[in-house]
């Protein structure tokens, strides 16, 4: 009796998730009105990644900002804001404490494909 029990949650379980419910899927009626995600690392100037470094998002002509941190190997993801942002308007920084920021590059907005940047930063 327990089997069939077990089964039959884990079947709700997947249900669930299926639904959209309990996973990470993408929301597509999000993303049809978002442009391109932007992507990256943050790195010092030997090549070595910054684990929890301070990523600013910033868009000017909306004066608004977006802060978030990278993961434990010094990679960020931004979803792609509103198709009325240009992504050439949207400023790219990192920061983290005991660095300044060396060089940054981001790569030019082609259509809706990502866009990947990448910070510098060197010892203070």
């Amino acid at each position: 009796m327990r089997g069939i029990f077990a089964a039959g949650f884990a079947l709700t379980l997947a249900s669930a998730a299926w639904a959209g419910g309990s996973t990470f899927g993408s929301d597509e009626a999000d993303d049809k009105d978002a442009g391109p995600p932007f992507f990256g690392v943050v790195k010092d100037k030997d090549g070595k990644t910054l684990a929890d470094a301070k990523i600013t998002a910033t868009i000017a002509k909306s004066n608004s900002t977006l802060v978030l941190r990278a993961d434990s190997q010094g990679h960020f993801f931004v979803r792609g804001f509103d198709k009325s942002i240009d992504p050439n308007d949207v400023a790219i920084s990192c920061s983290k404490d005991g660095y300044h920021a060396t060089a940054g590059v981001k790569a030019p907005a082609t259509g809706s494909a990502p866009i990947e940047v990448i910070c510098v930063l060197d010892h203070e």
